[in-house]
């Protein structure tokens, strides 16, 4: 299959009849301070990370697809470490769903937030642009860009919230608190649907007040 994209810890093949191909690496990103998921650099390997992104992918898209939430998921392939999608139209927009006050929402907040207030939903909106350090950009500003219209920004960010939703009951009916989770999201024939992966790398989960990791998270929620 032919290489279209070399993401940092993803690769996308083309696969015809209007199908992609991706590939979960074990490659983790990071800095100096440690492994970070929302980090722009690649700073090593951690084994059996690709394979934990793979599942609970699978995992939660079959969720999504059972509850009627458009998204790209066609199959999987464990041995390979390849799932099939539908081949979209990339926005390069991250959906930021908040549910508690973490992360670089403290950093950039610290004035007026403490860590761990209660957000109920919130969702953040950021370009996906390693060189500016991913900003954030309102709906506005979306829809001057001519990214998505004012409409499809509003349909978008239901969609985040609906699939964050759903993702929250299902990690909760487990013990597991849902911090935040950010969602990509891309065109297919024009719909508005949720694309690349939904994966601890995307998440920032809590057990009994103590972070999951991805690999722990993906043992618990794929067992």
């Amino acid at each position: 299959m032919k290489l279209i994209h070399r993401g940092k810890t993803k690769d996308i093949y083309e696969a015809g009849d209007g199908l992609a191909v991706l590939y979960f690496k074990d490659d983790v990103t990071g800095t100096e301070a440690g492994i970070d998921p929302g980090a722009d650099s690649v700073i090593g390997q951690l084994e059996g990370k690709g394979i934990a992104a793979l599942r609970m992918s699978r995992y939660f898209f079959d969720l999504l697809t059972r509850k009627g939430l458009p998204n790209h998921y066609i199959s999987c392939d464990e041995a390979q470490r390849t799932m099939t999608v539908r081949k979209a139209q990339w926005l390069g927009l991250e959906f930021i769903c908040r549910y508690k006050a973490a992360g670089s929402f403290v950093r950039r907040y610290g004035k007026w937030v403490k860590e761990g207030k209660p957000l109920a939903g919130l969702v953040e909106i950021t370009v996906k642009d390693d060189e500016r350090g991913d900003p954030l950009i309102n709906d506005e500003g979306i829809a001057a860009l001519e990214i998505l219209s004012a409409d499809q920004v509003g349909k978008a960010k239901n969609i985040v919230r609906q699939a964050a939703g759903l993702v929250k009951e299902e990690l909760s009916r487990l013990g597991l608190e849902l911090i935040d989770l950010k969602f990509e999201l891309g065109l297919v024939d024009g719909e508005l649907m949720i694309i690349d992966d939904v994966s601890g790398d995307n998440m920032r989960v809590f057990k009994e007040g103590k972070p999951v990791d991805s690999l722990e998270l993906s043992r618990l929620v794929c067992p």
